[in-house]
């Protein structure tokens, strides 16, 4: 067990204060790897992960996608849904002193953007209105624009007064709740990060009863400026779109997981999240800080009035480094229950889950292989028949919906979107190699909502492989996989197939 750990931390060394969700050099995954050999410490349900050092010079990586046909792909943090090719470049400094440290790493892209098929104008009226409908209550534009595209984000920096226990900054560094790795229901790294404060525990804070871990954050959320066009929204001579108001969204949230003094390995976790139009935001305390009011609705005031929307979740990981073994699950609702009883009535209203298992087989000399499987449902319950809640990251009132800059915050399959993945990969000490495949159904809401021949389902089957190296100061990451797209666009025998191939290289200081 120490030869695989000394292996570890010396092949992916940490230099910076966090470790950036989605590092393509796979350090967070040979992280929470270990934790199923040596035991687990942080319930890595909270990230980016927390970490001190000196100042130095963060490593430069250049990372490149390509798509042949459809914008496919998610959880790709500052990149944007296109098809063609795009790069990512990034790096920076770290710099600390004493507990004042600064962290630089803006993120510069660039994407060709080019042209490709969406959505038809020939689908049926019921079809339209209910597109028109969903291109309503969120910023999710199928397509960024006609031209290429250029951006500059702060990326991955913050600026932090940190204790050895805890830390307040503030920070554009992606975030990720919850304990899945493919998908999680509010927080992961599918959208580029955002301007927000962050009060947060830098390891795990012992109490009489276990270790608590959580952050809160405040933050300020942006839209596209992208709106469908005049022929998009009209049908059957109506138009039925409603423009989203101006102006920025206000959005806090607080994740905090328990592990329990009594039963090793296992955490639990409680996440929830607000935002509302800036205009719309109040005076008071409880509107900048609505975390703690009750979850159900009899106990509040006036809360429809407030025009804010609301997401939460309950998880659970558990561990057992005996077997090398974790499972979890996340539950997550996105509209208030009543009361108590409302909730035992119809647990399943406006109810969206995540279920997983990961499992290392040792092998000799540090080297070991990590099989896991994956399944997220979005769409909506049969519930919705009598009581419809809306699709999961959108909202009738605060109608750019659970998005930042066009992309959604949480699960990165989208509103309505289901997906189960197994991915199998083979870890060396300084080299990686993994298979995996994907189904991903494309909101399934919508083929209730619009459609009437349930074939029509949009659904895609991904076929992936990717490969990662580490020599000396340089690394390399690659994938590539195949998708064959079924009804691509809700459109029967509509079969397309798409090639995403990746390429990332790093230079460590």
């Amino acid at each position: 067990m120490l030869k695989q750990i000394f292996f570890c931390l010396i092949s992916f060394p940490i230099f910076a204060q966090t470790i950036p969700v989605g590092m393509t050099d796979l350090a967070e995954e040979r992280l929470r790897n270990e934790q199923l050999i040596s035991g687990a410490q942080h319930s890595f349900t909270i990230r980016p992960v927390s970490d001190t050092a000196k100042h130095r010079i963060l490593p430069l990586t250049l990372l490149t996608n390509f798509n042949s046909f459809a914008p496919l792909g998610y959880n790709d943090g500052g990149m944007v849904p296109a098809r063609g090719l795009q790069t990512l470049f990034t790096g920076g400094v770290f710099l600390k002193y004493k507990a004042l440290s600064l962290q630089l790493k803006p993120e510069v892209l660039w994407a060709a953007n080019t042209d490709f098929s969406t959505f038809s104008l020939s689908q049926t009226d019921k079809a339209r209105r209910a597109m028109v409908y969903y291109l309503t209550t969120a910023d999710i534009p199928e397509r960024f624009g006609k031209d290429p595209i250029t951006k500059l984000y702060p990326g991955q920096s913050s600026l932090r007064l940190s204790s050895k226990s805890v830390s307040f900054g503030i920070s554009t560094e992606n975030l990720w709740w919850g304990p899945g790795f493919r998908n999680s229901l509010l927080m992961t790294n599918n959208a580029p990060g955002f301007l927000h404060a962050t009060f947060n525990s830098v390891k795990p804070l012992k109490t009489f009863a276990g270790n608590v871990e959580f952050q809160w954050i405040a933050g300020k959320l942006t839209s596209s400026g992208l709106e469908p066009t005049t022929e998009e929204v009209s049908v059957g001579g109506g138009n039925y779109f409603w423009p989203k108001p101006q102006g920025w969204r206000y959005t806090t949230g607080l994740t905090v997981n328990y592990q329990p003094k009594w039963v090793p390995g296992l955490f639990l976790g409680f996440s929830r999240v607000f935002q509302l139009y800036s205009k719309d935001l109040g005076t008071g305390f409880s509107d900048y800080f609505p975390l703690f009011i009750p979850l159900q609705k009899k106990s509040t005031v006036n809360e429809d009035g407030k025009n804010r929307d609301q997401l939460a979740s309950l998880s659970a990981r558990w561990v057992f480094p005996s077997a090398q073994l974790e499972i979890y699950a996340e539950s997550g609702w996105n509209d208030y229950f009543m009361n108590v009883w409302d909730f035992f009535v119809s647990p399943d209203h406006s109810y969206a889950s995540t279920l997983g298992i990961r499992k290392l087989f040792k092998r000799p000399n540090g080297e070991y292989i990590r099989v896991a499987l994956e399944n997220t449902s979005l769409d909506m319950s049969t519930d919705r028949i009598l009581r419809n809640e809306g699709s999961w990251y959108r909202h009738w009132i605060v109608r750019s919906g659970y998005t930042h800059q066009g992309q959604v915050l949480g699960a990165g399959i989208g509103p309505g979107g289901n997906s189960q993945v197994i991915d199998v990969a083979f870890f060396k000490p300084k080299r990686a190699l993994g298979f995996n495949i994907e189904r991903y159904a494309h909101n399934v809401d919508f083929v209730y909502d619009g459609l009437t021949n349930y074939e029509q389902k949009w659904v895609d089957l991904v076929f992936g492989g990717y490969y990662q190296a580490r020599f000396k100061d340089f690394g390399l990451n690659a994938s590539l996989s195949f998708a064959w797209i079924r009804n691509y666009q809700w459109e029967l025998n509509n079969h397309r197939s798409n090639l995403q191939a990746r390429l990332s290289a790093t230079r460590y200081f």
